[in-house]
């Protein structure tokens, strides 16, 4: 296989996978760095989501529980992530492989799931923006409840480094 032969979709995948990969690390965890990208992510869903909010009420119903949906997964990643102090006090952790999976389902979906979509009869913008609602919802709630088990159980943590 030479690289003329890859087409401009397998090409995003490569440079996602990689990028996911890279997520999976352990780094120093910095609660407003965090929420950098899920709060373009939300820019981006709204945008997204505005449009299909003025179809028929079951597109509102089926966001709605996309987020709710997605607050709940994203609270449930962040508890069973693991959490490190390091020497001065910093939160460490490594990025869930449950989130970047979901993250990579979606994008799948919409380089490849337009046509499958269409074929049941669902409308795929529908279906993007329930993706997207879900996946911002996970980042944002996942982060947030990482920080709030951070913030309570601080002290408890220092004091067995000690």
């Amino acid at each position: 296989m030479q690289l003329s032969d890859l087409s401009f979709n397998q090409v995003v995948l490569i440079i996602i996978v990689i990028f996911l990969l890279f997520q999976l690390r352990q780094r120093k965890f910095h609660f407003w760095r965090s929420m950098i990208v899920p709060g373009l992510m939300l820019i981006v869903t709204f945008l997204f989501v505005t449009v299909e909010l003025q179809g028929p009420l079951f597109n509102t119903i089926v966001l709605f529980g996309g987020g709710v949906f997605g607050l709940l997964l994203g609270m449930i990643i962040a508890r069973l992530t693991k959490l490190k102090i390091g020497k001065n006090g910093s939160l460490l952790m490594r990025g869930s492989f449950i989130a970047m999976s979901l993250w990579f389902l979606v994008i799948l979906a919409k380089l490849y799931g337009q046509d499958t979509l269409n074929q049941w009869g669902l409308s795929s913008s529908l279906i993007l923006s329930l993706f997207l609602m879900i996946s911002v919802s996970t980042m944002i709630s996942e982060r947030v409840f990482i920080y709030y088990r951070y913030l309570r159980n601080r002290k408890e943590w220092r004091q067995k480094k000690r």
